[in-house]
């Protein structure tokens, strides 16, 4: 038995294989039903699309044979991928290259083959469109171009999946990028907090989630004390440093599920769901006290920092748009500033 040889351009030829990504996948329709049309137009026992990996042959589709994959050394398209030209061979039993080989001597019997390299995107012979039956028999010329038609259908089939799949890649490239854009326009640049789109985006669904849960909606309206003499004192800079700190010491006195959001400015928020009111104050407190436990560095400087918050609880069918829950918080938040700031009070 003549064993097939790799081509000279195995390394190429197995690279435009693997770019199809179509080993070992379900069957396709497509390429079914080009082979029940081929196996009624041949009238062989046997039509397959064999695609050549390594050391075996896998058949893509198949009419006629139960296997789905034979050694490469005993495939008769090993040979067939050499040459452009359909390898014939009319009785394999006559054929020193095949006469001993297990698939004629044993099942599934093979007496006649042709096959007809199929390629790959970049061109390479990849593998085969071919015909086995159990008698020997000779192509006519009408056959020989029948085989050469249903090849480049083949090999159609497989630009369109490869073509299939680089849309689908790009399309979910392009949906990661649209669900990050959307994400980062619902956040702060600055700070990295939820902005207060992103809050509006979020309402609802804390909504939902408290009415299913039987909790009230919170809101912590809260502003850095004298804020502005930073920023006139210290420049801009300086200023939003402290504000980039301060976010980060709001998330660590948050839980988890808590919405965390710069409403603008010096102005922080908390969106949360609460049992009640004292619950809503505990947070609001931890916030406090986060914000003036150790000084801000920043550039050298030292700074003493406090925050002043308002807090506002309602029930989930009071809240609407959040105008009021927000408003009472605001209110409340400006009678922490009137009884002199750095301090929590319940609207």
């Amino acid at each position: 038995m003549l064993e097939p040889m790799p081509p000279d351009n195995e390394v190429e030829r197995q690279r435009d294989l693997d770019q199809l990504h179509i080993l070992d996948t379900p069957a396709d329709p497509q390429i079914d039903a080009l082979l029940r049309i081929a196996q009624r137009l041949f009238g062989t026992r046997t039509v397959l699309v064999t695609l050549i990996d390594g050391e075996r042959q896998w058949f893509k589709g198949r009419r006629g044979l139960s296997l789905s994959e034979t050694p490469r050394r005993l495939s008769f398209c090993g040979h067939a991928i050499h040459h452009e030209a359909i390898m014939e061979v009319q009785d394999a039993l006559q054929d020193p290259r095949f006469c001993d080989n297990p698939l004629v001597q044993g099942e599934p019997h093979i007496r006649f083959y042709a096959g007809i390299p199929l390629h790959g995107p970049a061109g390479h012979r990849i593998g085969t469109f071919c015909l086995i039956d159990g008698s020997p028999r000779q192509l006519s010329q009408d056959e020989r171009q029948s085989m050469r038609d249903f090849a480049r259908l083949v090999d159609g089939v497989f630009n369109a999946l490869l073509l299939y799949r680089n849309l689908q890649r790009n399309l979910q490239g392009l949906q990661r990028e649209l669900s990050d854009a959307r994400r980062r326009a619902l956040l702060d640049p600055l700070t990295q907090l939820w902005n207060r789109e992103g809050l509006q985006q979020m309402l609802a669904s804390y909504v939902r989630r408290a009415q299913r849960e039987q909790l009230l909606v919170g809101f912590i309206y809260a502003d850095m004390d004298h804020f502005k003499r930073i920023n006139d004192e210290l420049g801009h800079g300086v200023g939003d440093q402290v504000l980039v700190e301060a976010g980060q010491r709001l998330i660590a006195a948050v839980r988890p599920q808590d919405l965390a959001i710069r409403l603008g400015g010096e102005e922080l928020g908390v969106l949360a769901l609460v049992s009640n009111h004292d619950q809503l104050a505990v947070i609001a407190e931890r916030i406090r006290n986060a914000i003036r436990a150790d000084k801000v560095v920043v550039d050298g400087h030292r700074l003493d920092v406090t925050i002043s918050l308002g807090t506002a609880v309602m029930r989930p069918d009071e809240v609407g748009q959040g105008v009021e829950l927000i408003d009472v918080a605001d209110q409340a938040l400006y009678a922490a500033k009137q009884a002199g700031r750095d301090r929590v009070v319940r609207g």
